[in-house]
């Protein structure tokens, strides 16, 4: 059962970095277990694409997590919501917040407040 857990987060991680080659290097840059913070790598990567203008694809980042949400596997789900959501604008300018919260999709904002207990803003 562990096994098949790592495979599915071993894909989902995969399937990001075949759609988003952009941030493969950055996710490679951590050990091959540590996908959490390869997830974080991701967040990471919308926030930067927020605070460098990029706003196309930020938005294509967080359009895919919001696909993938509704069907995710509980596994993926955790990911989605523990290592990118709440990971989401972390040391981002006020700035980059308020171009940016606006854009995320509602049910990850809604994931957001509950971690956090207020919107980015």
């Amino acid at each position: 059962k562990a096994y098949l857990i790592q495979e599915i987060i071993d894909n989902f991680l995969n399937e990001i970095c075949f759609l988003f080659p952009e941030v493969k290097r950055k996710m490679d840059s951590h050990d091959v277990f540590m996908t959490t913070s390869k997830m974080e790598e991701f967040a990471n990567a919308t926030t930067q694409a927020f605070s460098s203008g990029n706003i196309a694809l930020a938005q294509s980042y967080l359009d895919y997590i919001n696909e993938k949400l509704p069907n995710a596997h509980p596994k993926e789900f955790e990911f989605i919501d523990v290592y990118y959501v709440e990971h989401l604008f972390w040391q981002a300018s006020q700035k980059t917040k308020e171009m940016g919260w606006p854009l995320v999709p509602t049910k990850l904002q809604s994931l957001y407040v509950a971690f956090h207990g207020k919107p980015a803003l």
